[in-house]
């Protein structure tokens, strides 16, 4: 009679835990542990919407109004009007060799009709209805991103220093 009190006991009917009961422990913990991660990096991570209603937001000082500041970072209409404009068949006689065939922006062709917009740093040529637009958004030219003019942004190639002048 004790014998079969003795082999009863334990885990399932058995003494020992087999392997299969420890892999099943260690895949439910690790899912587990997944979960709890990804849920505390989603509730961290979420960007929280106002809460607070309109009128309520109307009404409070403005000192708790967030401050929002417009940097225009693209050229001005007397600048753009100051660059030199030129027809195509223009170019092709100053420039006969280095003068492109196609508009970099539009990606069309220079007719010997064309009216362009020559930038003065780096002299590239584009049609004025496609140059004006993007010299009022970027102050830089569309090709070699020279900048006509000192842009209050900071540029990672305007920070870095060439090796002829670096001091060690």
């Amino acid at each position: 009679m004790n014998n079969t009190t003795d082999t009863a006991g334990g885990f399932l009917g058995s003494n020992n835990i087999s392997g299969l009961g420890y892999g099943i422990g260690v895949s439910v913990g690790i899912l587990l542990l997944i979960t709890t991660i990804t849920l505390t990096s989603y509730f961290c991570t979420r960007t929280q919407a106002p809460t607070a209603p309109a009128a309520t937001r109307r009404n409070a000082p403005s000192f708790l109004e967030p401050q929002h500041s417009v940097i225009h970072v693209g050229l001005d209409e007397a600048t753009i009007l100051s660059y030199p404009k030129l027809r195509y068949s223009e170019a092709q006689i100053q420039k006969s060799d280095s003068t492109s065939t196609c508009c970099s922006i539009c990606l069309r062709d220079y007719k010997n009709t064309d009216m362009l917009r020559q930038l003065p740093d780096c002299g590239h040529l584009f049609h004025i209805k496609c140059i004006d637009p993007w010299l009022r958004l970027n102050p830089s030219c569309p090709l070699c991103r020279t900048s006509p003019m000192p842009t209050p942004l900071s540029t990672p190639l305007a920070e870095v220093v060439p090796l002829a002048r670096r001091r060690d």
